[in-house]
């Protein structure tokens, strides 16, 4: 694969720039969010920005995600990737922008960091009705909320829900033309319809926004829906989800929230690429080093929310994703 020896170099040193394990569990086990922030210091974590306040510290993490999406931008050869990995900015861009083309609302605050499109290309062509630069799926998803707004038929969860169904036909198509991306996509198709279907205890509910793309059918998702938690056990404890889905539905049972879940669910990707860590072959290092640092920025935002928040030690760590060792 053209340039995958030097973007695998590049990852590979930048890996000596990430918290790793031992700086997250000492920001965990800080007397204060304020000394838990002093610890990101030392990786010069915001490119040494300056923030009034630590309840400020989302700053710091929108400079750490625009260095790592600029990086992936300039340095990866594979474009599906770069597509997989950038795209869901966009189309949560697209649906700020959407919202405020007909509220008469400003979109500034509701706008993250630019995906694949700059927000100034994307807003200029969506309050203009022009589509045709951006993917197919969001095209069709902007039209159906174009004609849901001006039928008068348009609320903030069909909104919501027809450029999130968008997206997710968009990565299924994607994966399909890398293994390695098909089966990270596979899994979160699974577990975000495992989650719907737990959650609801509605079948309806589920197959109106059921993904495509996952290993679980239709009929799984009527069986997660309908049957008893026991049953639910039973039949998918032998299966390759049958370690998240217990998690899930024992939660579920408890009244509890997913957060066990969640966090395993969260982790897969990376544990799927740990298993290539020592090989060269495509851009593996890349990758992980990519996923790594997804992982450390929400790793970062627990913490100081955790600290900022007053939760115990032993709980800030047990929220923890799986993280960089060196």
């Amino acid at each position: 694969m053209a340039n995958a020896v030097y973007s695998n170099a590049r990852a590979k040193a930048l890996e000596r720039t990430l918290l790793g394990r031992e700086r997250l569990y000492r920001m965990a086990e800080s007397s204060s969010a304020e000394d838990a922030l002093k610890i990101l210091s030392e990786v010069n974590f915001g490119d040494g920005l300056s923030i009034g306040d630590v309840s400020e510290f989302e700053t710091l993490i929108k400079v750490e995600e625009k260095n790592l999406f600029e990086f992936v931008k300039e340095t990866c050869p594979d474009k599906n990737f770069i597509k997989f990995l950038l795209v869901k900015n966009d189309f949560h861009n697209a649906e700020a922008l959407i919202k405020a083309k007909y509220l008469k609302i400003s979109s500034e605050k509701m706008l993250v960091e630019n995906g694949i499109f700059d927000k100034d290309f994307l807003k200029e062509k969506i309050m203009v009705d022009e589509y045709k630069d951006f993917p197919k799926e969001l095209a069709d998803a902007l039209l159906t909320c174009d004609e849901a707004f001006v039928s008068e038929k348009a609320t903030g969860a069909f909104i919501g829900n027809t450029i999130k169904k968008a997206y997710y036909s968009y990565l299924y198509d994607l994966s399909k033309k890398n293994k390695d991306l098909k089966v990270i996509f596979s899994f979160k198709a699974d577990c975000i319809n495992v989650s719907t279907a737990l959650r609801s205890r509605d079948f309806n509910a589920v197959k109106d926004s059921f993904i495509q793309g996952g290993t679980l059918t239709l009929s799984d998702m009527r069986f997660l829906a309908e049957e008893s938690f026991e049953s639910i056990k039973e039949k998918f404890k032998f299966g390759k989800l049958g370690e998240y889905i217990l998690l899930a539905a024992e939660s579920i049972e408890k009244g509890a929230p997913l957060s066990d879940f969640e966090r395993k669910a969260d982790s897969f990707a990376l544990e799927y690429l740990q298993k290539y860590k020592y090989s060269s072959e495509n851009i593996y290092p890349f990758m992980l080093f990519v996923y790594y640092k997804l992982a450390e920025l929400q790793n970062v935002r627990i913490v100081l929310i955790g600290l900022l928040n007053g939760l115990p030690q032993t709980e800030i760590k047990g929220r923890l994703r799986v993280n960089y060792v060196g």
